[in-house]
Order: structure tokens, then C-alpha cells, then sequence
């Protein structure tokens, strides 16, 4: 019972209930997305709430605005302690597992958890990721792969997914044929796209016709996959790193197409180059992004040189099927004396053992649906009226109507 004497303390800074109706709503999304793993032979991981933050310091494994934002302490022991962090991301914990476990390789591995980061503005603190992690992934096929998983996901919700496309590789080649740079202002211009895109490198690229040439027709209107064939044309002289990332994402494309799926070439799309090695991949619909991922390197020691990721947007999944996820239907099982209580928890037996949810009441209406147990036998509430009922067998039979 609550005491409502009690004063209305929330949760923490940055914390989130989620009360019944979310979580109706997250597990429907996180069934669907279980399924989506499952049929392509993905299997469960689980990594602990609290990482060494080393794991993550590491060049590279997480980018510095992340870092900056982790929950941290020390994990004192009255003589020494170790810096630790509430889990930020999961993909790199992922990896460390897989490594320290001596998983064979390739692995498929999926995971549903909750992430920690702290932020000074009104942003949640903590969030849950549907993410999948396939561990030396074959190229071509694991990023298909892996785009297939969200795309079904997104199947099951109701939700028609377009795929929008990129290479990071692209960017690199750009920048290495704008001739000899030092190595501060090549990792600056890649500082720059990692922020802004491809868009960040053309002033940069003013006084080189070839890559001018280049990021003009990258950042046109076009979304086809024809514009990777124009592109493919234009390095041939004066850009030839770029043609094996273009040849990559040409391949991804044309697969997800033939396959179906609504693909749209977004070279000017934003990621970290650090952390990402080539596709990566944003799933939307209309304005609204539902997911992102790519190939990358875990830079964790002892781990997959090269993976490829999925991270779903569990918060703006679950907010967007709130509203169209039903109640689940529960029958009330109303004993008319406590002289009938062992009847009343045959009939809710038998019920659960048939897949419908009951439980024990005082009165008929506190359901919509409702069994009344009384000594003159069993009467059925429904929607649709009033009924004697013969036996516990014809209960069963009746309720399975409304399951």
C-alpha cells in the first residue's frame, strides 16, 4: 500500500518510468525486434551495468562529446580504487565480452539494455538500445545482413522503411587527394565531416578540381544509385581512393533495392571516422529515423578487426506504438464466497493453461470479461451478454473467442 502521507519525490535527474502502457509498448517493439534477430541466427548477449572506464577512454572507442558524458566514480576499496562508468554505449562492451570469452568468429550477437549519459540539458539520462552486433562480419554480407534486421524490425511495427546509404571511405579520399596535409589539419577536416558530413570539406576542396568536381555531384539532389556510377566515373582521373568505397556502397544498394527495400544514396550523411570503416547506414521513414549503423572497428584488444552495428531508437519506438499497442484482455475470476476460492483457482488454472490471462476479483466488474464461481456452477460475463456454463471445458471454449 502507499503511503500518501509520503511527498511526491521523482526520479533522479535524467531518469524515466516507464509505467504500463510503455511498457506494453517496449515489449512489442522488443518482440518484434527479438523476432527480426532470431530468424537471422542471432543470438543474446548481456553485458554488466558497470565498464572500467578504460574500456572506453581507449583512442577511439568512444568519441570525446560521448565520453564527456558518462556517469563516473570510483570503485573505492579503502586503499585503492579503479575509475568506473555506468555502461554509456553498448557496442564496445559487446566486443570486450565476445574477446574475453574467446567467442568464435563470426559472431552474431544481439542485446536489449539500458545505457547511462549524462547530459546538462532536459535530455533523458538514461536510455535502452536494441542493437545487434555482428563480429567479423563478412563485407557486403553482414552490412545487408544487418540493414535486413531493421528493416524487418521496422516491418513488424507497422513502420515502411526507406534505407539511406553512405560511405565513410569517401570522405577519407577526399581528403588524402587534397594533397599532403599534416596530420592536425587532415584529422580537423574529418573532425569537421564527422560533424557536418561530406558538405564540411568544400572549402577545402576549392582549389582541387577533381575533388570539387567530386563533392558537387556527391551533395546533388540525386538519391539514385545511378549518382555511385557518375561518381565512379569522375575518380577515375583524379580521386582513385574513392573508388573502392563507391564500388562497396554500389553493391550494399544494389542488393537492398533488388531486394525491395527503398534505398536513397546520402553521401552527405554524418558519422564519427574514428569509430566507423565503411557503409553505414541510417533507417528512416518520411522525417523520422528510427535507427542507425554501420561497419566499424571495436578497437577493443583481442576483439574483431572489423564488425558491423545496429543501434535501434528504442525511446522514439516505443513513444510511437504507445498509442496503438492494446491492453491485454484479462478475465476476472470472481468466487461468490471464500468457500469457492479452490474452485476459483481451478477455473484460473485452466484458463492460464489455454493462454488466457485471469486473476482472482471480488466483483464481475472489474474486468470487461468475467467468470463468476458460484455453488449453482459457473456463469460467463462477455461482452456480448450473460451465460450459464455446463462445464470448466465450455469456459475455456467461450473465453478463447476474446484472447
Amino acid at each position: 500500500m502507499i503511503n500518501s502521507a509520503l511527498p511526491n519525490i521523482p526520479p533522479a535527474r535524467g531518469m524515466r518510468d516507464l509505467l504500463p502502457d510503455e511498457m506494453r509498448a517496449f515489449r512489442r517493439v522488443e518482440d518484434a525486434f527479438r523476432a527480426a534477430t532470431q530468424r537471422w541466427g542471432y543470438q543474446e548477449i548481456r553485458t554488466p551495468t558497470v565498464e572500467s572506464y578504460s574500456l572506453f577512454s581507449a583512442a577511439g572507442a568512444l568519441p570525446p562529446q560521448m565520453l564527456s558524458r558518462v556517469y563516473s566514480f570510483l570503485d573505492w576499496d579503502g586503499w585503492s580504487g579503479e575509475r568506473i562508468v555506468l555502461r554509456p554505449d553498448s557496442t564496445i562492451p559487446v566486443a570486450r565480452a565476445a574477446a574475453n570469452a574467446g567467442l568464435s568468429l563470426p559472431a552474431r550477437l544481439f542485446y536489449v539494455q539500458s545505457v547511462m549519459r549524462f547530459s546538462s540539458e532536459e535530455r533523458e539520462g538514461e536510455d535502452w538500445q536494441y542493437g545487434v552486433e555482428y563480429l567479423d562480419a563478412p563485407a557486403a554480407i553482414g552490412d545487408l545482413e544487418v540493414v535486413a534486421v531493421a528493416c524487418e524490425t521496422l516491418d513488424a511495427l507497422g513502420i515502411e522503411p526507406e534505407v539511406r546509404l553512405a560511405h565513410v571511405g569517401l570522405s577519407r579520399a577526399v581528403v588524402d587527394a587534397l594533397g599532403p596535409l599534416g596530420e592536425s589539419e587532415s584529422r580537423h577536416l574529418l573532425e569537421n565531416v564527422t560533424a557536418e558530413g561530406l558538405n564540411a570539406l568544400r572549402s577545402a576542396a576549392a582549389g582541387h578540381p577533381a575533388a570539387s568536381a567530386f563533392l558537387a555531384a556527391a551533395l546533388g539532389p540525386s538519391g539514385s544509385i545511378t549518382l555511385l556510377d557518375n561518381l565512379t566515373a569522375l575518380t577515375r582521373t583524379g580521386l582513385p581512393g574513392a573508388q573502392q568505397p563507391l564500388a562497396e556502397l554500389r553493391d550494399v544498394a544494389t542488393a537492398l533495392q533488388n531486394a525491395g527495400r527503398g534505398v536513397h544514396i546520402d553521401l552527405g550523411m554524418a558519422r564519427d571516422f574514428e569509430y566507423y570503416t565503411g557503409v553505414v547506414f541510417d533507417v528512416v521513414s518520411g522525417d523520422d529515423g528510427w535507427g542507425s549503423g554501420g561497419r566499424y572497428s571495436p578497437n577493443v584488444p583481442g576483439a574483431a578487426t572489423s564488425a558491423c552495428g545496429l543501434g535501434l531508437e528504442a525511446t522514439k519506438l516505443i513513444d510511437h506504438v504507445t498509442g496503438s499497442t492494446r491492453k491485454r484482455t484479462v478475465v476476472s475470476v470472481v468466487p461468490a464466497s471464500e468457500a469457492l476460492l479452490s474452485e476459483a483457482m481451478k477455473v484460473a488454472r485452466a484458463l492460464h493453461k489455454n493462454g488466457i490471462s485471469a486473476s482472482l476479483a471480488t466483483s464481475e466488474s472489474e474486468y470487461t470479461i468475467a467468470v463468476v464461481v458460484s455453488e449453482s456452477g459457473l456463469r460467463a460475463h462477455t461482452p456480448d451478454g450473460e451465460q450459464d456454463m455446463s462445464s470448466l471445458d465450455d469456459v475455456v471454449g467461450l473465453l478463447l473467442r476474446y484472447k
